[in-house]
């Protein structure tokens, strides 16, 4: 992504206008606007409550999610430095926020940061969302792995976290106290710590032309009834690069959700992409959700194109095909769904503009 600087100056002399001379003859000082809007027209079959009728509709964030944010960073002293981020989702068809309205859906986190690594405090991405964005072949567009689980792109808010990157070693951890704080009552509750708490740990190494990723993930209920009733996630996956050729390969297993402790289901998935220009690039995946002892089992078929027309802009064709089984629900948007047993087919095509 493209980062535009701020005055840097200016953000400067105002800090040390509040603050004490001292201090700021010995930091450096930066603040960073950023920001990402991507819109497209899409077309989806079988989208009505019953499975009948289809819909021609403005669609955002259709390969990332729309956002402007800022970012900052002051050096400290012994290469320690503070740093923050606040990061706002919106709907680019509608100008509404998103992430259920939140301000700084996306992220909003102050932390530390040295050569060890960072600590960060606030609402933040989960490790899930850390490590497998490059594991998904159609890298987290919304016909992708997101379709089949949307927790891989998950938040939490009330988190602490921390991410140290060592050569090719990464290490992440986060522990949320209640990650919804828009339900009532359903994170950080006295007398009751376990509502709302998330979990993640995980990691990533890289081995020459090799990558793999391994992440743990669990969330409680976000009720009184519901917080010993526990989703657990583990997750694992390769990465094969050559040159403009990637493979890549996913598991996900499934324990219980905070609706059905009882559930277990498996995901699988495999892809790649092949970039025939510097600025023509093809991707195609392929996921399957097998769910143990039901017939409610769903696969899908994604392929996404992006044709970049500078280093800020890009255009982008995404297809998708849901096939459900049994009673399965899952349509080919990110949090979409479908009526039961009823396959979908989805088409994409926009424009995402980076500044």
């Amino acid at each position: 992504m493209h980062y535009k600087r701020l005055a840097t100056a200016g953000v400067a002399a105002l800090a040390c206008a509040i603050g004490t001379g001292a201090a700021c003859a010995q930091s450096s000082t930066s603040v960073t606007l950023y920001g990402l809007v991507d819109t497209g027209i899409e077309f989806l079959n079988h989208a009505g409550t019953n499975g009948s009728g289809s819909v021609y509709r403005l669609s955002p964030g259709n390969v990332t999610g729309s956002r402007w944010g800022l970012r900052g960073k002051e050096d400290l002293a012994g290469g320690l430095s503070a740093v923050f981020v606040l990061e706002s989702g919106f709907n680019s068809d509608t100008g509404t926020s998103g992430q259920g309205g939140r301000l700084f859906g996306r992220q909003a986190y102050v932390g530390l940061q040295s050569q060890w690594g960072l600590i960060s405090l606030g609402r933040q991405i989960n490790t899930l969302y850390d490590l497998f964005v490059p594991l998904d072949p159609v890298r987290y567009t919304s016909y992708g792995l997101l379709a089949q689980d949307a927790q891989f792109a998950n938040r939490a808010d009330n988190a602490i976290k921390y991410t140290g990157n060592f050569g090719n070693l990464t290490l992440t951890g986060m522990y949320s106290a209640g990650y919804d704080a828009t339900i009532a009552n359903g994170s950080e509750v006295p007398g009751n710590p376990r509502i709302g708490q998330e979990i993640g740990a995980g990691t990533s190494y890289t081995i020459g032309k090799l990558g793999m990723v391994l992440a743990y993930d669990q969330r409680r209920g976000t009720s009184a009834a519901s917080a010993e009733n526990i989703e657990r996630r583990y997750a694992t996956g390769l990465l094969w690069t050559d040159g403009p050729f990637t493979a890549t390969a996913g598991y996900r297993f499934l324990q219980g959700t905070i609706a059905a402790p009882s559930l277990r289901a498996h995901l699988y998935w495999i892809g790649g992409s092949y970039n025939f220009t510097p600025a023509f690039v093809v991707r195609a995946g392929v996921y399957r959700t097998d769910r143990r002892d039901s017939p409610n089992d769903a696969m899908s078929y994604a392929l996404a194109m992006a044709y970049t027309l500078s280093k800020r802009t890009d255009l982008y064709l995404n297809a998708s095909f849901m096939d459900n089984k049994g009673a399965s629900t899952l349509g080919v948007v990110n949090g979409g769904t479908v009526a039961p047993g009823v396959n979908q087919t989805g088409v994409v095509a926009g424009i995402r503009h980076i500044f």
